[in-house]
């Protein structure tokens, strides 16, 4: 009898599982893509996002009011921009009027009174552009058209600019004009030589 009862039990088993192969059903046709799906143009409100580099670091936190998605183009566009690159190390502060993220080639471009900041030691480095593009592959941020930095010591302007991240180096490009104190110390009053 217990051989009956088994053999029955698994012949049951067989029938349900024919049966539900045969069947058609609804389940299996669902998809849940995956989020966020770049197909899909969308706006975002008071949106914040980080990015991290390959070692896990924090290297640009970015906050606007408002990001707009275009599937097309894959961009992001951004209004009123706060972008805080590299929060951990040098720490750039950037403010601007708009934005634009073009996710496939990792850079972000401010444009319309852009303004960085950058606390040193003696003091704040402002600079002001019209436009700057800070490409996270290269590690490079460059700012053309009228570019303007301040700091303690030293007033520049020019029309380019291009900072390496890697080596923090500054580089001055066309048309470069200003005032560089060659004593910083402050203790020793004005410099002599300007």
């Amino acid at each position: 009898m217990n051989r009956r009862l088994i053999a029955l039990a698994s012949l049951s088993l067989a029938i349900v599982f024919l049966v539900r192969v045969w069947v058609p059903s609804d389940r299996a046709m669902r998809t849940i893509p995956a989020l966020p799906d770049t197909r899909f143009d969308y706006t975002l409100n008071d949106f914040r996002s980080e990015f991290f580099n390959s070692q896990g670091q924090l290297e640009w936190l970015i906050e606007a009011p408002t990001l707009t998605h275009e599937s097309s183009t894959k961009t992001a566009l951004i209004d009123a921009p706060t972008v805080l690159i590299e929060p951990n190390g040098s720490r750039l502060d950037a403010r601007a009027d708009r934005g634009r993220i073009i996710r496939d080639e990792d850079i972000i471009i401010l444009t319309g009174n852009v303004v960085v900041r950058q606390t040193l030691l003696e003091g704040e480095r402002v600079i002001t552009s019209e436009t700057l593009h800070h490409n996270r592959r290269q590690r490079t941020i460059v700012a053309e058209t009228d570019v303007n930095l301040t700091e303690p010591g030293a007033k520049l302007r020019t029309e380019r600019l291009r900072i390496d991240l890697d080596s923090e180096t500054l580089e001055f490009y066309d048309h470069v004009q200003g005032e560089i104190d060659m004593d910083r110390r402050a203790d020793d009053g004005p410099a002599s030589g300007r």
